[in-house]
């Protein structure tokens, strides 16, 4: 099957029906063809709980226009990613499997009809280019889903037909002020489908457990970004690992609640947790790559060709593309199977079941005010809870590899492996002073900036070790191949002493953590204090 890729940058906009189009005059210095009409129909597809929608992604068959097909439009950070396939009577098997990770096993079905009678003008720049594609859509539309109708409007759309034109963005706004000029408005609704289906409801609703919306957030990352991780964009793996990185935290942060929780399911945490732990190692690879890709090419680029040659960074380049090629088909092969998505299945059970245990300030809530402001502050105190674990697990880490640092002779490494612990403990504090919430007397901010802080520190570090690792194993090569070194081991010394110069303040920011706990732990006392002494007042009042 042969399978095109373009990115699809447009501008949309509501526009009445008696609103007249844009005079060729107004897109100047563009230039209009003669206008073309296509009568356009799609199908839409998804799961039954709106998966594909609800993560921004479009499947559709479309009949009608210059590219009748199947149609899969996927969100990057560049616009959309919009991949066709000829047209066909079922999914496309790829299509399926760039989605299977929303999709799980679950079927496919159609959840709306769009009918569109489009009106097309193809605007040109100055050489006669095709630049920008304008259209005139008069729509008709038919929703499956439970409750859905049919509905009419009209829309203009403003498509870049090549966003990597020079200009080509420029001429995309003017276009677009052309637009809002003649009487139009910047669209509500991100698609026509989403305009078609209407609100989405939350499969989780929020407030049921913190530990729960915590979840939630984390997987919802998670899916938002499988789509991009399995084309093993640098942004794709990176939020990928980070929502990983964060189910695991919350997991472990929250495992003694949890684990009342699924007492009576076949959910395994401790298994959970190492399958996490798995599929983090793999995008880790390869976003470690990307990383070290990134940073030694603007290295280099510091120094004349003279002490870092061109074979050197070509060396670079070459050595380092083949080993995210690599890595990035590990990652796709893992996302590709059945393991995978049984940890889908896994953790979809696992933010189902958590808060499944109501409290008795969560009954209490039901029945008066009284009852949800005692429920909140029980959802309050399992939150600081958390972060009570978490900075307990952080001192640990920091005082043994202060009394280390401090009575060993260490090697730069050995000291690197140390505070990396740190590193990992500061940012799952950080996570779980994420959960909350500023106001009621908590002071937090200054915690999360501080973990936030250390952990970017030590991340950089990080970093060089990783960059020292690869210079060391790409110049191995190179030297096999009787290529010069020198620039190698040029490059190695910077990071070398990149490292020493950022591990000299780590005692002062490890430090600033600490202090700033204990001003979030003196605010609690004070809040608690405050409190007593309101519902004291309240008592006297009442007799």
């Amino acid at each position: 099957m042969t399978i095109s890729e373009t990115v699809e940058v447009e501008s949309k906009f509501e526009v009445g029906p008696d609103i007249p189009v844009p005079s060729p005059g107004a897109f100047a210095p563009l230039t209009a063809d003669e206008p073309a009409v296509h009568d356009l129909s799609a199908t839409y597809y998804d799961t039954d709980d709106l998966s594909l929608t609800r993560h921004k992604v479009t499947l559709r068959r479309r009949t009608g226009g210059d590219d009748a097909g199947w149609h899969l439009k996927l969100p990057s950070e560049a616009g959309r990613v919009e991949l066709q396939a000829p047209l066909g009577d079922e999914v496309p098997p790829d299509f399926v499997a760039a989605v299977a990770g929303l999709v799980r096993r679950r079927p496919l079905a159609p959840v709306a009809r769009v009918d569109n009678e489009r009106h097309v003008l193809t605007l040109r720049d100055s050489d006669g280019r095709a630049v920008v594609e304008f259209c005139d859509d008069h729509v008709t539309t038919e929703s499956f889903v439970p409750g859905g109708s049919a509905a009419r409007w009209r829309e203009w759309e403003a498509e870049l037909v090549d966003p990597s034109l020079d200009g080509a963005v420029g001429h995309l706004a003017a276009v677009a002020s052309a637009c809002t000029d003649a009487g139009a408005t910047a669209s509500s609704s991100s698609s026509k489908l989403a305009r078609a289906i209407g609100a989405l409801p939350d499969p989780f609703p929020r407030g049921a457990s913190p530990v729960r919306d915590a979840l939630v957030e984390d997987l919802h990352q998670l899916l938002d970004h499988d789509p991009a991780a399995r084309r093993v964009t640098m942004v794709g793996v990176h939020q990928m690992r980070v929502a990983v990185r964060g189910l695991r935290s919350t997991i472990s942060s929250y495992a003694a609640e949890l684990q009342t929780e699924t007492a009576d399911t076949d959910i395994d945490l401790a298994v959970l947790l190492e399958e996490l732990k798995v599929l983090a190692a793999v995008l880790g690879k390869v976003r470690d790559i990307q990383v070290v890709d990134v940073r030694l090419e603007n290295l280099a680029a510091e120094f004349p060709e003279d002490i870092v040659s061109p074979e050197t960074r070509l060396r670079l380049r070459t050595e380092l593309d083949a080993e995210e090629r690599r890595a990035g088909h590990r990652v796709t092969a893992a996302l590709g199977t059945d393991r995978y998505l049984d940890l889908l299945d896994t953790l979809h059970r696992l933010v189902e079941v958590a808060g499944s245990a109501p409290s008795a300030a969560t009954t209490a809530g039901e029945h008066g005010r009284a009852g949800g402001r005692k429920a909140r502050r029980e959802s309050e105190d399992v939150m600081l809870r958390g972060v009570d674990r978490q900075f307990a697990k952080f001192t640990k880490a920091r005082t043994r590899t202060e009394r280390d640092l401090e009575a060993l002779e260490l090697t730069l490494s050995q000291r690197e492996a140390l505070t990396h612990v740190v590193r990992k403990r500061a940012k799952a504090l950080r996570r779980n002073v994420s959960s909350l919430q500023e106001g009621g007397g908590l002071t937090v901010a200054p915690l999360r900036t501080a973990c936030q802080r250390l952990h970017t520190v030590l991340g950089e570090v990080q970093d060089s070790v990783t960059a020292r690792m690869w210079i060391r194993r790409i110049a191995r090569r190179a030297e096999s191949a009787g290529e010069s070194t020198f620039g190698f081991g040029v490059l190695f010394e910077h990071e070398r002493g990149f490292s020493e110069r950022t591990l000299a303040g780590f005692e002062n920011d490890a430090a600033t953590v600490t202090a700033a706990y204990r001003e979030l732990s003196e605010s609690r006392r004070a809040a608690r204090r405050r409190k007593k002494t309101t519902r004291k007042k309240g008592s006297t009042g009442t007799r």
